[in-house]
């Protein structure tokens, strides 16, 4: 005991020059570890935040391309060409229908190149495309635009996890919603312009407004019928609308998450993969919006009337739920492919291809193997 005594470690008031030395190296050896440590620990604590970090990944994240300028533009050029291109080829096809009335069909590839030049030398089909170019810049330009900017603006700051797939999507049902509602009555005083336009050539000449063009229309019955004209017994229109957009751009953005291994890990073409998803979601949109925007009013003003008296009294809301509790749902869809998809599918089928080739349902995914960073690893993303 008393030899342990002996060996015990002098106090620090006596100890020597090395020992006080080694002290001091320590102290500075720790000081700059700490500072170290102090700066890495400060960027390891800005990246643990909702905006960076691997693990919190279901809040909101303000990404560098969620500008709504950028949204609209994207949505813009998205618009613009899928209206133009659908309302053309439905032209075509009307032209070509009138001009088999007349003609033989066609039987060979020379007959069909004879039919298609004679229909782009056709009058109607002149003077028919540049009201229809009127419109389909119209609808592109705010109705389509909007549905692609809006629904972009409000998913955007969703990250997913990298190399993955979405595990939290039920957060995109609301969003998708609200997108779908705030734009649902977007188009609607162009489709209505659109229809008086058409409809104003079947009058009798002493009842008819003589528009000149689609333009012309759209720009007097605000002044001439005033403001509420564009909007009256839209609701068939509104409902349609919101179908359409709900279902076709959750259901693909739902999809190509899903079936994202088929191009990230079966080396499958992703354009294949786009394709197919986009036709899908393109005949699912047309199978939910059909019966609300075309069946709807089908049966309040062309079903026959029961005892001289209409049973739905001219009012769209109680067709519609009339049809949504009726229990045979082979009445939603007569005339489905001839009346509606034929003429719709194209802008749909487009605004998903152009919009996905632009960037609108690709998001920011957290990548923490990249190593992007000051000394440390982890929450980078990508």
């Amino acid at each position: 005991f008393f030899f342990f005594l002996m060996i015990r470690r002098p106090p620090r008031s006596t100890q020597s020059r090395s020992s006080a030395a080694s002290d001091v190296y320590k102290r500075q050896v720790h000081g700059e570890f700490n500072r170290r440590m102090f700066f890495e620990l400060d960027d390891i604590k800005r990246r643990h935040t909702p905006y960076f970090d691997e693990y919190n990944t279901g809040s909101w994240i303000t990404t560098p391309d969620s500008q709504f300028s950028w949204n609209y533009q994207r949505g813009l050029i998205t618009g613009v060409i899928a209206a133009s291109v659908t309302e053309t080829a439905n032209l075509f096809g009307a032209s070509w229908q009138l001009l088999a009335k007349h003609y033989e069909a066609p039987t060979n590839l020379k007959q069909y190149g004879i039919y298609a030049r004679e229909i782009f030398k056709m009058d109607n089909f002149r003077k028919g495309l540049k009201n229809r170019l009127q419109y389909a810049f119209t609808i592109g330009a705010t109705d389509i635009a909007m549905r692609v900017a809006v629904f972009r603006a409000t998913h955007a700051g969703f990250y997913k996890p990298w190399n993955s797939v979405e595990v939290a999507y039920l957060r995109k049902i609301p969003t998708s919603i609200f997108a779908a509602a705030v734009t649902s009555f977007i188009g609607v005083p162009f489709e209505f312009a659109r229809l008086a336009y058409y409809g104003d050539k079947t009058f009798p000449k002493e009842l008819q407004k003589g528009y000149k063009s689609y333009f012309n229309a759209l720009i007097r019955i605000p002044f001439e019928e005033g403001p509420y004209y564009l909007f009256k017994n839209s609701f068939p229109l509104i409902v349609r609308n919101f179908s359409q957009t709900l279902t076709l751009f959750f259901a693909y953005d739902w999809l190509k998450d899903k079936f994202s291994i088929l191009y990230r890990n079966a080396e499958i073409p992703y354009d294949g993969c786009k394709a197919v998803n986009a036709a899908f979601c393109t005949w699912l949109a047309c199978i939910v919006s059909y019966p609300w925007g075309n069946k709807v009013r089908e049966m309040v003003d062309f079903w026959p009337k029961r005892e001289g008296a209409n049973i739905f009294q001219g009012n769209y809301r109680k067709a519609a739920v009339w049809l949504w509790y009726h229990e045979y749902t082979s009445n939603y869809y007569p005339g489905l492919m001839k009346n509606y998809f034929w003429k719709t599918a194209p802008w749909m089928f487009l605004t998903l291809w152009i919009s996905d080739s632009l960037g609108v349902f690709t998001y920011w995914s957290h990548n923490y193997w990249s190593g992007a960073g000051n000394n440390t690893w982890e929450d980078s993303y990508s």
